[in-house]
């Protein structure tokens, strides 16, 4: 027998009796570790699909046995395929945002136990990267006052978070690369704080990337060298832009080509140390805004239908929708953000349904983009032949 020979009756089964016997006891009873990225999702709640599918297996008939986590591999091209063939909900790595952030801000949680055991990811320095996880772990607190900085809040609420590489220049490779181009790759930078208890951090929240600076600081020999410092705004707060000036949030009249050039400068990742990176933070989220709402004409690019009402300037209601959720303040950019209506909005974050739509939703943005880029180019071979 095999995962071929699962129905969804019995898939059912094991899924009612992780309910009863609660999440860890479920996987304590058939040995299975808690899930990384693909969860099964029904009605809201998410399931080890690992798990769910080893156990469902000794439910098909009388006379089965259960499988165990040694006996087959998980991932999208096994279980979550399976899963789906039978008509569930398998939410991807990318998707574990719609489950929810699995931390509370000013809690206490073990790095071993409560983050690298569930998550994976390097277990020593200040920035973890696990394979196939939306997040990216950051760790602060643990060293950086012996070589001459620290992290900390600035006055401008912007926080001050020290890359990795301890001996030489810093460089964008590795950690450092997983930050600055996190929303790229639709993962949440997590930031926790050591406390004086060892293995013991306090979660901060959840963070975007808004620029960097560079500094002189001395490395592990106490060389001098080029530090990273980068800048990070939290999520939490991107609704409270600062001002900014007027030609800068004066989108509205622009066409559609000149809001998506504007939309994409904005977007670029910076190559060079920022100024005001907090302000920056937002002017780029008000330019791909206009751009994507200038982008579905008044249609929802999710549901397809016409807005359900107009705005008191006169322009159709819809909302912006982050994609790629990173913790749904980006990422900032055309491809990841769709304009949507109110009700496939709330459809996407609460609904049975939401992860399909969402993906749905992906597909056709993406689809768009690149005909909007074929357009773009189109159009500059054309101004160039009539000059």
């Amino acid at each position: 027998m095999a995962l071929s020979d699962l129905t969804a009756a019995a898939v059912r089964q094991a899924i009612g009796e992780f309910d009863i016997l609660g999440r860890d006891a479920f996987l304590q009873k058939y040995g299975f570790g808690k899930s990384r990225g693909y969860f099964l999702q029904l009605n809201g709640k998410p399931y080890d699909s690992k798990a769910i599918a080893g156990a469902a297996h000794g439910h098909i008939r009388s006379g089965l046995e259960p499988l165990s986590a040694s006996e087959f591999s998980g991932g999208d091209k096994t279980v979550a395929k399976r899963l789906r063939d039978l008509g569930f909900t398998v939410l991807e790595p990318s998707d574990l945002k719609a489950v929810g952030i699995p931390f509370e801000v000013g809690k206490l949680y073990h790095r071993q136990g409560d983050i690298h055991q569930v998550f994976g990811g390097q277990e020593r320095g200040g920035i973890a990267t696990p394979d196939g996880c939306p997040f990216v772990f950051l760790f602060t607190g643990e060293s950086g006052e012996q070589f001459g900085y620290s992290d900390g809040w600035r006055p401008d609420g912007v926080f001050a978070y020290t890359g990795e590489g301890q001996k030489g220049d810093m460089t964008f490779v590795r950690g450092n690369r997983a930050i600055r181009d996190h929303m790229a790759d639709g993962r949440d930078l997590l930031l926790f704080e050591a406390t004086k208890a060892k293995g013991n951090y306090r979660f901060m929240g959840c963070f975007a990337f808004a620029g960097w600076e560079a500094i002189e600081a001395p490395d592990r020999d106490g060389q001098q060298r080029n530090a990273i410092v980068f800048e990070l705004v939290p999520v939490a707060e991107a609704e409270r832009a600062p001002p900014v000036e007027p030609d800068e949030v004066d989108l509205k009249g622009r066409s559609l080509p000149e809001l998506r050039a504007l939309a994409l400068a904005a977007a670029a990742t910076p190559k060079a140390p920022s100024k005001e990176s907090q302000r920056t933070f937002y002017v780029r989220s008000a330019k791909v805004k206009a751009y994507v709402l200038k982008r579905a004409n008044g249609y929802c690019e999710a549901c397809k239908q016409a807005a359900p009402f107009l705005r008191r300037d006169g322009s159709p209601y819809l909302e912006p929708h982050h994609i790629k959720r990173v913790a749904d303040g980006g990422p900032d950019h055309p491809k990841s953000v769709g304009a949507v209506c109110p009700t496939c909005h709330r459809m996407i974050h609460h609904g049975e349904g939401g992860a399909k739509l969402n993906t749905d939703l992906k597909q056709y943005v993406l689809q768009i983009e690149r005909a909007q880029g074929a357009l773009d180019v189109r159009e500059l071979t054309d101004r160039n032949n009539l000059a």
